[in-house]
């Protein structure tokens, strides 16, 4: 009874919302970039003003004195992200561009998405 209370409370139960209001699953991907290592901040204080947008890890790679960022975001953010990095950080290398099932998978997690 106080789940149902609480579902009609937020209109979560409610058939007069339309689909479009629905909660629509989002695609996360994860996009790897190089950068040397003095960007490295300047590149986590941009993808900081991105919406929904975050570094995973930073890799340092020691004989480049380069540093590897796992990127986060929503699919439809991929272009957004791509311009500010391109724009901000002409001396960064964009790698592959994968979706969050292979980059947990890469890391030995198959369980939770």
């Amino acid at each position: 009874m106080a789940y149902a209370a609480y579902s009609d409370s937020f209109n979560a139960l409610s058939p007069s919302l339309p689909p479009a209001c629905a909660p629509q699953p989002v695609r996360l991907m994860v996009l790897d970039v190089i950068v040397p290592s003095c960007d490295a901040f300047q590149v986590r204080q941009l993808m900081a003003g991105c919406p929904n947008t975050g570094i995973l890890r930073c890799v340092p790679r020691l004989r480049d004195r380069t540093v590897l960022l796992e990127i986060q975001m929503p699919a439809e953010r991929v272009e957004d992200v791509m311009h500010v990095l391109m724009t901000s950080v002409p001396n960064g290398e964009v790698g592959a561009l994968h979706s969050w099932r292979h980059h947990m998978t890469t890391h030995g997690m198959t369980h939770g998405f």
